[in-house]
């Protein structure tokens, strides 16, 4: 058996965040920021007021300043504010069949459950923990670093031979 204790923190939430929403928010602000710059391009060759095409220009800059500078303190700040008071424990027990998911408030247990790994949908390695797809809308994030029986790599071997071609891993040396 293994077993990992993952802490509920703004740290853990903001990976699991940057990896699962990272992408498509990069993409909605660098698509609306290439729109905005060719609208503007588009107005400045149609000599257009200049407040038009400079609106322009401004608005797709401040997408991609905010993408590159605001995104990640914003959401930092965000989970920050809602993770006060909540800090929390996830004691996971990897077994044959599937996990076990401890919720520890202090050492009082608040929530259990088991997933199967059949019921897993996939399973994506970073080099910072885990992310398991049981739902579509619901991931849940192994901290690498929070193993408290077995090591990470035991970890990773096991979801392999569990999930075959549902387990992805985003780490070099695989």
């Amino acid at each position: 058996m293994l077993v990992n204790e993952t802490k509920n923190d703004v740290n853990t939430n903001l990976a699991a965040t940057l990896y699962t929403g990272g992408p498509v928010m990069a993409a909605a602000c660098g698509g609306m920021a290439v729109v905005f710059a060719v609208l503007g391009v588009i107005l400045l060759f149609l000599k257009s007021d200049v407040f038009f095409y400079a609106f322009c220009f401004a608005a797709a800059g401040l997408l991609v300043l905010f993408l590159l500078f605001g995104y990640k303190p914003l959401l930092r700040a965000a989970l920050k504010k809602s993770l006060v008071g909540k800090e929390t424990v996830h004691r996971f027990s990897f077994r044959e069949d599937g996990f076990e998911m401890s919720l520890l408030r202090g050492e009082q247990i608040t929530a259990k459950g088991f997933v199967s790994y059949q019921d897993i949908k996939k399973v994506v390695e970073r080099a910072d923990l885990w992310l398991i797809y049981v739902e579509k809308s619901l991931v849940i994030a192994v901290a690498r670093d929070g193993m408290v029986e077995g090591k990470a790599e035991d970890l990773s071997v096991l979801f392999g031979v569990k999930l075959g071609e549902r387990f992805k891993s985003h780490l070099k040396s695989r």
